[in-house]
């Protein structure tokens, strides 16, 4: 895996002391205290590093700060030996920041300003960030200074607000934005707090990369701190309010605060008395597989919580093994626990009692009920502790993905490209994992300054690199395509506000059309659109929304592949395989024998379209004898319909849609009582016009037990079968 400075594939610059002579120059030696230039030696051997050469660094023995030069923004602050992580997901992440940004802002009245600086520059033992602002009545300027503690792990931090000119200014307040991963936040005096707060307190804090971090106010009242996340799984920004006072001109306001690398004061979880489970799953051939515990408490219990940021071991109400042996402690109570191993075989449920002191053993097997020799079961969007909002460790990760019965893995961390390969390698050698995966190198390319959407590449090698800071979807894309010339580019989740490529150029919802002035800078030059993101999974309304921006570019000649992927930040919400696209990579003796193909045989699948995406329900379609992604002379042939689920998977319905309306020609209802294996085996007469093609859709009516987010229905549908001359 590489960090986003070593993939911006800027120049070296030589490490260089910035420090003035004279009472500054003093006051910096007596410090320890460095000012320097950043270079890749300073910067390129860990994960997570927002700076890059050029940058100004404060230096203290193995302490770093990186402050950006482009705007003042504190974009780094780690130890240059390596600290463990305090949150168990990511187990033992070596050299890895634990700080995303940290920002100073400007509240006039309600709205926040952004104190983008106008100057960067070495002071001494510190760096100041020097801003202007106009706020109608008035004009300020913020000096903020970053200077180490002389002695103990912190960044100590101070902002001087001066009235420059105008007249008074009324409500001003000083504050930050802090972006500091994808972790569970504390609050002093309340300790672990929801995914959205809003209160006060002397510090927010917490668990994560490089042990524990904390900011804390240094005035004599509590900072105001808030926040909001958008969904469960990707922990949202903190506003931290440090309060304020109207200003006279000439006057000016003073904030003090300080980034401190300490154990978080608070209290652990309490535990109630309760004893050991220990589960054993194996498949039909009493082989170890890697499987997933879902629990739920009954008769009065209520459901375990084992925390958001514990590891394979327990984290929400979820165990995961990489060969089928669980070891969990509960407290005592009466739990209903779900054994499962991917949605192509059954699932083990156990009535369990936990009494205190007496430990429980029960056993089961997840025998394979749908066979698919030919298809591999993959995940194309998977973020793991490379990315700066995923706090997981690829050891977790991995054994997260066999556990869901997922056997093509693509790694898709943002500013980074990852290679799961290594790591997997060690897993199987150890006998932590008890089956193979496939793994591709992958990224997902974020843009930033124009920004304009996410993009999934791969497959990639890991010395690859691909400009994503001020580019344009042209320039982006034909990049993509030198760097992967056989590879695919996947428009990821493009209905999503400020991150979703067709959200950003208004692509009509009811035509897939453009809006004329967004022609020019918008590209097609892409291969798959995700169409079913995980995040969406709970609301069908949003994947049907794009599941119609497909099907109409597709009536308009356009041949993108219909993707599914988790886009998992976390062990859950969302989880890995939530959905997944299943690809016809080739013929196959076995299921066992499909993780012996190739990846150059799945990405050239891929491109042709020979996919299924799904949750649950699992579709083998043909028309004329063709399946998805295929052509069929146009006309009239036979079109099979066969829709298999595992018998703990709901399937209620069936459409075959066709055309660039999607109009529904055939329609079929599944009993609910209705268990077996095959739930849908149908063979009619179908007629396409040359250019028509068919897609077929199955959703459940009963949610998915064994996923976070409630209220999950089962969902698939299968790519196009073309008809053609």
């Amino acid at each position: 895996m590489r960090s986003a400075l070593t993939r911006a594939g800027l120049p070296l610059l030589l490490l260089l002391l910035a420090l003035p002579h004279g009472a500054d120059g003093d006051a910096a030696a007596a410090s320890g205290v460095r000012v320097v230039l950043a270079d890749r030696a300073l910067l390129a051997d860990r994960l997570r590093i927002g700076g890059k050469p050029g940058d100004l660094a404060l230096l203290r023995g193995d302490l770093v700060a990186v402050v950006r030069k482009s705007d003042g923004v504190l974009v780094d602050f780690f130890r240059r030996e390596p600290q463990p992580p305090s949150a168990p997901q990511l187990k033992q992440t070596p050299k890895i920041d634990g700080l995303w940004m940290l920002q100073p802002i400007l509240v006039g009245g309600q709205m926040p300003h952004n104190l983008s600086a106008r100057e960067v520059r070495p002071a001494g033992d510190a760096i100041e960030a020097i801003a202007e602002l106009g706020l109608g009545a008035g004009r300020v300027r913020v000096t903020t200074s970053y200077r180490l503690h002389a002695s103990e792990p912190k960044l100590v931090i101070e902002s001087v607000l001066e009235h420059i000119g105008g007249g008074k200014l009324a409500h001003l307040a000083l504050g930050d934005v802090v972006k500091w991963g994808n972790v569970d936040y504390f609050v002093e005096g309340v300790g672990r707090t929801k995914p959205t707060f809003s209160g006060k307190g002397r510090w927010v804090g917490r668990r994560g990369a490089g042990g524990d971090l904390l900011l804390r106010t240094l005035e004599s009242r509590p900072l105001s701190v808030s926040y909001k996340s958008r969904h469960h799984g990707l922990a949202p920004e903190i506003r931290a309010d440090y309060g304020g006072a109207s200003l006279q001109p000439g006057a000016t306001l003073r904030v003090r605060r300080e980034l401190s690398q300490e154990p978080l004061a608070v209290a652990p979880r309490a535990e109630r008395p309760g004893a050991t489970l220990i589960v054993d799953l194996t498949d039909e051939n009493g082989r170890p597989l890697p499987a997933k515990l879902s629990f739920r408490g009954k008769a009065g219990t209520t459901d375990p919580d084992f925390g958001n940021d514990g590891d394979e071991t327990g984290a929400g109400r979820f165990a995961w093994s990489g060969t089928g042996r669980f070891v969990r402690t509960l407290p005592a109570g009466r739990y209903d626990v779900l054994g499962t191993s991917g949605i192509e075989r059954d699932a083990a449920r156990f009535d369990v009692v936990i009494e205190p002191g007496q430990n429980v053993f029960v056993s089961g097997t997840l025998p394979r009920v749908v066979t698919t020799p030919g298809w591999l079961s993959a995940d194309l969007h998977l973020h793991q502790a490379p990315s700066v909002d995923a706090d997981i460790g690829l050891p977790t990760r991995l054994v997260s993905i066999a556990a869901e019965g997922v056997e093509v893995a693509v790694a898709s961390d943002h500013f980074a490209v990852t290679d799961f390969a290594p790591e997997l390698s060690g897993l199987l050698t150890r006998g932590a994992i008890a089956r193979r995966l496939l793994t591709i190198v992958g990224s997902e390319v974020s843009t930033v300054g124009n920004r304009f959407g996410h993009f999934n590449l791969f497959p990639m090698r890991p010395t690859d690199a691909v400009r994503f800071e001020n580019t344009t979807p042209k320039e982006l894309f034909a990049e993509m395509r030198a760097v992967s010339p056989d590879g695919i580019i996947q428009v990821n989740h493009p209905r999503w506000d400020d991150i979703g490529y067709f959200h950003r150029f208004k692509l009509d919802p009811t035509t897939a059309r453009l809006p004329h002035d967004a022609r020019a800078a918008f590209t097609w030059d892409f291969d798959a659109i995700e169409v079913y993101n995980g995040y969406d999974a709970a609301s069908e309304a949003k994947v049907r929304k794009v599941v119609m921006d497909w099907v109409r570019l597709l009536g308009q000649g356009y041949r993108f592949t219909a993707t599914g992927s988790s886009d998992s930040h976390k062990l859950f919400f969302v989880d890995p395989g939530l959905p997944r696209t299943l690809i016809y990579h080739g013929p196959s003796s076995s299921d066992d024998d499909d993780l012996s193909a190739s990846v150059a045989s799945v990405v050239a699948a891929l491109r042709r379209g020979q996919a299924t995406v799904t949750s649950g329900p699992i579709l083998d379609v043909t028309w004329g004898g063709k399946g998805p992604g295929e052509v069929a002379p146009a006309g009239t042939h036979p079109m099979r319909v066969r829709v298999r689920a595992a018998p703990w998977v709901s399937v209620s319905e069936v459409e075959v849609l066709v055309g660039a309306k999607a109009n529904r020609v055939r329609y079929f209802s599944i009993p609910k009582t209705r268990r077996d294996v095959v739930r849908l085996d149908e063979t009619f007469e179908l007629r396409l016009p040359e250019g028509g093609f068919v897609i077929v859709l199955a959703r459940g009516s009963t949610p998915l037990p064994n996923v976070f987010y409630a209220g999950v229905k089962p969902l698939g549908f299968s790519n196009p079968i073309w008809a053609g001359p």
